[in-house]
């Protein structure tokens, strides 16, 4: 090694070398520097800079994975590359591009490719944005494909390019740096087969860049390409559009693949080099034609008449953009062969936007030529597609005189059929979504109310064939808005409706639900006291009618437009609505009117299919649920008003008690959407009758009926849980059995487990209680359960017993796991999660901790245990250390969020633990940022 290096720089150069950290220290020191070049040659002597630095992709430990390493010396490269831009020195400049010429083409001997590493190219990337553009040699530019190649990035190096180099090229205009913004720009078009769909297509193909990056580098540098290099930028997107589009690939139509050269909604943005090259030749005329009209309007000629569908359309949008100074070049190219369907949104745009600045002759030409259009050679009516085909071209001028007479004629022959909606596209794509389109706005529905020829119209309806025409469910949904806008308008036909068809029936009653449902939005004023008896009465007259009860037919469902089972269902949740809250619900006198409903429908409803993996669920959402969530929210209301108004509900309740009783019997493999929702309402049948609950305990959980058991927990699930009706059901092994059950329903499986632990928490059970042995049996996924349970309830007001109680629950789970000799590193990191129950470290919290701390990193538990340990410090900073050191031996965090564990040991040191909080430094000062100034502010105290 020679010259040799001043011994304070070589001694300082060792100690970069002793690892990473210590070279990246190192390097950052030299960035900050006022001169950092003046290391520049040192540094290589001492081989830095050597391209075996530099390193690829490292394994993970998760084989999926792969790490990308950073080298350190980029930062500094970044340094001396603004200097070089500063002084505008070739020498300084020189150097860098040395580094990264040679450390590009570096070939890794294992692999014999170079090393892929686009954090490296990145950055190159930058400094070539930034060197004085006369240093970058065309050679250096011809490097980039080799960064642009990278498996694990391709942004990063064409976002640097586009918003530095590229620019800084056009901002010079010099020939040389046009050369070089074309070799750039070529290279990020590079294609390539795309393995993101190559199972569609063997043929796909893809650019080398993303093409999200490739789109932001064109739009921002084509048309000025165009501007600085003409025809050898247009030769570049030339030449892909002719692979992109070849007949090979695409040899079916190019509008099926870009439907327009402008930017269109019609264009899709996943065809990514159809829409880039396009785009691209499409700019570059547009800036050619401004710098050089003369030899881009050759070009333009020429392209009109190339063999390439594709370029002749991009030559057809540049007339009509540029159609000033190509209006002579087109009116000479105007013959029948130019109206061919493969130019027909192009032409079609073309003819509409610029007819009227055609010369006469041109125009003559124009209309000459779609008179002369060839006759079908093939197939049936060819005279009528004709004439179809020139009606098309002629709808694009048929405002112009010339044409008006002759287009009037087409358009009135019948066997023509109507005008097409988009005659400038060969196929239209459209979306649509909800409902569709009404016949009549709400303002019309409500006149038709006011008038009283509501009803005939809506009944009168019938929707066309057009795809965009009014629906069926258009006309429902704009019924629906029009009562909920405007209710009173509506009221006086309620008795009318029982006349209409059903989905505007559902309509009518569903508006004044959704009046009815509280929500944020404004709703108009409206006198439920007086609404509410005419819409009982409706009601009652629907759930009498014997028809309303009938089977839905097949075709009522085509539509997904409201039927009668619908209706019923929307009537009992209406209904039940209108119990839940004292506040807006409706008057007390119609109760037994409403009982009247409920009790007609409960007995007509139909239940749904069984489920039991998720019966909650099932029973919420058919008509019989919704009815018996009628049944218990008017059996709620009934006793509230009772109790309100005579301090008593036991004679209210007798009253239902033979429907309650009766749909009971009925629970024996049936009626499960009962037996599910009794179980959810057990706290209301506590108020509405304890003994009556107490009686019926076992026919709401019939161990004798598996299948209404099982859903019966299922509903339990969904119960809030409180200390009586836990010791009532555990006095009938209602838990006991659940447990004992395959319960196909997990949800169901976990409630009971809590119910059990609150339990544990009351004092109702022990740890040495059976149920409670039952749950360690079953394994570890329920003891989880039992520890996720503790935790969420963490921040309750717990006793001092039930704090004690938790972590005699957290010791036995200790014993339990070391019994069963299969360590759960999950289960462990689980338990950790309890450590705010510990108010303080003694003998007993601190071994809790030690056996769980190694474990927290599984469960993203790191961060708050570090709080945790924090809390604790003052209590016992040595346990807390120990604790510390065992946690971080187990596995190294890689972030510090908000400077916790920096803290936590900058506070071990304080209390006086400095060769503590050293060797806890140490384990994290190559992973975290920060730690390594920490571990060496450490290590120099004296």
């Amino acid at each position: 090694m020679s010259p040799s290096l001043p011994s304070k720089l070589e001694s300082f150069f060792e100690t970069m070398r002793r690892g990473e950290e210590f070279a990246q220290h190192g390097f950052d020191l030299l960035s900050k520097r006022n001169e950092p070049e003046q290391y520049f040659d040192a540094l290589k002597q001492y081989g830095f800079f050597d391209p075996s630095e530099n390193q690829g992709p490292v394994p993970s430990s998760n084989p999926d994975f792969v790490h990308i390493p950073v080298w350190p010396v980029l930062n500094y490269l970044r340094a001396v590359g603004a200097r070089a831009a500063v002084l505008d020195s070739d020498d300084l400049s020189g150097k860098v591009l040395d580094i990264i010429r040679s450390v590009t083409l570096f070939k890794d001997v294992s692999t014999g490719e170079p090393r892929d590493n686009y954090r490296t190219y990145f950055t190159f990337a930058e400094l070539f944005g930034v060197l004085p553009v006369r240093c970058i040699t065309v050679a250096d530019v011809s490097l980039i494909p080799i960064w642009l190649n990278s498996k694990y990035d391709r942004g990063l190096v064409p976002h640097a390019l586009s918003k530095g180099l590229l620019k800084r090229l056009f901002d010079d205009g010099s020939v040389q740096s046009i050369k070089k913004a074309c070799v750039v720009i070529e290279a990020c078009l590079e294609m390539e087969h795309s393995p993101k769909r190559r199972k569609r297509s063997d043929d796909d193909l893809a650019t080398v860049v993303d093409d999200h990056w490739l789109k932001e580098m064109l739009q921002a540098h084509a048309g000025e390409l165009g501007r600085k290099s003409g025809r050898d930028a247009a030769a570049i997107f030339e030449n892909g559009l002719r692979i992109v589009f070849s007949k090979e690939r695409r040899s079916y139509g190019s509008a099926l693949w870009r439907p327009a050269i402008e930017t269109n909604p019609q264009n899709r943005d996943f065809y990514g080099p159809e829409n880039r090259f396009v785009e691209g030749l499409r700019d570059v005329l547009d800036g050619w034609l401004e710098a050089a009209p003369v030899d881009a309007i050759a070009y333009v000629e020429t392209a009109l008449k190339d063999e390439s569908e594709i370029i002749r359309r991009i030559a057809l949008h540049t007339v009509t953009e540029h159609f000033a100074v190509l209006k002579p070049a087109f009116e000479a190219f105007i013959k029948p062969q130019l109206f061919q369907s493969g130019h027909r949104h192009e032409l079609y745009r073309l003819l509409s936007l610029r007819f009227v600045e055609l010369s006469e002759d041109g125009k003559a030409k124009v209309i000459d030529a779609i008179r002369k259009l060839p006759m079908p050679s093939k197939g049936e009516d060819r005279e009528r597609r004709l004439k179809f085909t020139q009606r098309e071209w002629l709808s694009a001028i048929k405002d112009q005189p010339e044409v008006a007479a002759w287009f009037a004629e087409l358009a009135a022959a019948p066997e023509l059929g109507p005008v097409t909606d988009h005659p400038d596209f060969l196929s239209y794509h459209e979306s649509r979504w909800g409902p569709g389109a009404a016949p009549y706005e709400t303002d019309s529905l409500v006149a038709f109310a006011e008038d009283g020829s509501l009803i005939e119209r809506l009944n009168s309806f019938q929707p066309g064939n057009l795809w965009r025409g009014p629906t069926f469910g258009g006309l429902v949904a704009a019924l629906e808005d029009a009562v909920a806008n405007n209710p009173d308008a509506f009221l006086p036909l309620l008795s009318d409706f029982r006349a209409a068809k059903v989905p505007f029936q559902h309509a009518l009653i569903q508006g004044y639900k959704k009046l009815f449902d509280p929500s944020n939005n404004a709703k108009p004023e409206f006198d439920w006291n007086s609404a509410w008896p005419k819409l009982m009465r409706f009601f009652a007259e629907m759930v009498a009618d014997e028809s309303f009860w009938g089977k839905v037919k097949q075709e009522e469902t085509a539509e997904h437009i409201p039927t009668r089972a619908w209706m019923r269902s929307l009537i009992a949740s209406f209904l039940e609505n209108a119990t839940r809250d004292d506040e807006t619900a409706y008057p007390a006198e119609l109760l037994p009117q409403g009982w009247g409903i409920i009790t007609t429908m409960l007995s007509r409803a139909e239940s749904g299919e069984l489920s039991l993996s998720d019966p909650m669920t099932r029973a919420l959402n058919t008509e019989k649920g919704h009815v018996v969530g009628a049944m218990y929210n008017h059996a709620l209301r009934a006793c509230r008003v009772a109790d309100k108004t005579i301090q008593s509900h036991g004679a209210v309740w007798k009253s239902l008690q033979d429907v309650f009783d009766a749909e009971l019997t009925k629970c024996r493999d049936g009626n499960f959407e009962f037996t599910t929702l009794s179980a959810s309402y057990i706290g209301n049948l506590h108020y509405l009758s304890s003994d009556w609950l107490k009686a019926n305990v076992a026919l709401i959980f019939p161990a004798k009926y598996p299948n209404n058991f099982k859903v019966a927990i299922g509903g339990l699930a969904y119960a809030g849980p409180n200390r009586p009706i836990y010791q009532l059901l555990a006095g009938h092994s209602v838990f006991a059995e659940a447990l004992a059950t395959k319960l196909e329903d997990k949800n169901g499986r976990e409630r009971v487990i809590e119910w059990v632990g609150l339990a544990y928490l009351w004092g109702d059970e022990q740890l040495e209680s059976p149920i409670i042995q039952t749950i360690f049996i079953a394994g570890v996924e329920d003891v989880e359960t039992l520890a996720e349970l503790f935790w969420q309830v963490r921040r309750d007001e717990l006793t001092d017993v039930q704090i004690d109680r938790v972590l005699s629950f957290w010791e036995r789970c200790l014993t339990w796991a070391k019994e069963r000799a299969i360590l759960s590193e999950h289960f462990m990191a689980r338990l950790s999660r309890l450590s705010p129950y510990i108010e303080k470290l003694d003998d007993r919290t601190k071994t809790l901790l030690m056996a769980v701390v190694p474990y927290v990193h599984t469960d993203y538990g790191t961060d708050q245990m570090i709080e945790e340990l924090a809390r604790l410090v003052d209590t016992d900073p040595a346990g807390v250390a120990s604790l510390l050191e065992r946690m971080l031996e187990s596995s190294a965090p890689d972030f510090d969020l908000d400077d916790k564990l920096k803290k936590l040991i900058e506070r071990l040191a304080a209390l006086g633990l400095r060769a503590e909080a050293i060797r806890c430094t140490e384990k994290v000062r190559r992973t975290l940022p920060g730690m390594l100034d920490l571990y060496k502010k450490l290590v120099r105290i004296n």
